[in-house]
C-alpha cells in the first residue's frame, strides 16, 4: 500500500513497512506538472494545428504521433569533439542533408520522444521504408527499439505548457541549434561514416556539400527494416498509456516514477 506525503516543496512516496519505507522523493513542482499532464483532457471543438512539413498524424487514445518531413537542404552545424561541448569548443560546418523524416510522440499533448530518419525521396505512403541517419546525437543500433532516437537532454522545461505545433518547432530549434557532440555512445555518425568517403569526416562532408549540395541523395544510406507506419505504431505502443483517470494513490505513485528524484 502506498502513501504520499507533501512537505514543503517535496513529495514523498512511502510503501508498507514498519516503519514505512521511503521509496521516492521528488520536487513538488514536478509532481504537480505530471498530475496536470495526466489529468488533461481534450475539450469539445478542439482543433490541432500542424507544423510545416507535417505529413501523417496517428492518434490512439492519449498518445499522438506526428510524422514531419523536411526537403534536402544545407544546414549550419555546430560540432564539439567533447562529450559536453562548451561554447568556445564548438566549430561550425555547412553540411548537406537528404530528406529528413522526424517522428514526435506526444502523451496527453506533452512531447515524450523524437526519432530522426533519412530518405532519398519524398514520402508517398505509410509503407515507405526509412533510412538510418548519420547524426551524432541520434542512437544508432537498429536492433533496439531506441534506434534513431534523438538525444534531447536539456530541452526547454516548459515545452509541456505549449500547443503541439510550438513544441515541435521549439524541439527542432533545440536539436539543431544547441550543437552536436559525442554524448551518445554508438551514435549514427560513427555507424554511417564508412558508407561513403564523402561522409567519412566533417571536412569531407563539408567539401562534398560545397561541390554538390544534393550529393546526400546518392549516398547508399543504411536501409532499415521499418516503414513509416511501423515506427508510428511502435511509438504508440511504447509510450505511456494512461487510459483511465487517476483514481487512487497507486496511480499517483506511478506518476512519481516519471520524475527525477530530489537529492
Amino acid at each position: 500500500m502506498e502513501r504520499i506525503e507533501i512537505e514543503g516543496k517535496k513529495v514523498f512516496l512511502y510503501r508498507d513497512g514498519d516503519p514505512p519505507i521511503l521509496d521516492r522523493k521528488v520536487p513538488l513542482e514536478d509532481f504537480l506538472r505530471e498530475v496536470a499532464i495526466a489529468t488533461r483532457r481534450p475539450g469539445r471543438g478542439n482543433h490541432l494545428l500542424l507544423p510545416p512539413g507535417a505529413r501523417i498524424i496517428k492518434a490512439d487514445g492519449t498518445a499522438t504521433v506526428c510524422c514531419l518531413e523536411q526537403p534536402p537542404q544545407v544546414r549550419l552545424i555546430r560540432w564539439s569533439a567533447d562529450q559536453m561541448g562548451k561554447e568556445g569548443e564548438y566549430q561550425t560546418y555547412r553540411l548537406a542533408f537528404p530528406y529528413i523524416v522526424y517522428f514526435f510522440l506526444f502523451f496527453q499533448a506533452s512531447l515524450e520522444d523524437m526519432r530522426v530518419h533519412y530518405r532519398t525521396a519524398p514520402l508517398q505512403s505509410p509503407n515507405d521504408v526509412l533510412l538510418m541517419p548519420n547524426l551524432w546525437n541520434v542512437q544508432a543500433d537498429p536492433e533496439k527499439l531506441s534506434a534513431c532516437r534523438a538525444c534531447l537532454r536539456g530541452r526547454p522545461e516548459d515545452l509541456w505548457q505549449r500547443p503541439l505545433v510550438q513544441q515541435i518547432t521549439m524541439v527542432l530549434d533545440f536539436f539543431w541549434g544547441t550543437g552536436f557532440n559525442t554524448d551518445v555512445a554508438g551514435n549514427s555518425f560513427e555507424r554511417a561514416k564508412t558508407l561513403d568517403t564523402r561522409i567519412a569526416s566533417l571536412k569531407a562532408w563539408e567539401a562534398a556539400s560545397e561541390a554538390e549540395p544534393l550529393f546526400p541523395l546518392a549516398v547508399p544510406w543504411e536501409e532499415l527494416e521499418l516503414t513509416v507506419g511501423d515506427v508510428m505504431d511502435r511509438l504508440v505502443e511504447s509510450g505511456p498509456q494512461h487510459q483511465r483517470a487517476i483514481s487512487d494513490t497507486s496511480d499517483l505513485a506511478n506518476l512519481m516514477y516519471r520524475i527525477s528524484e530530489s537529492k
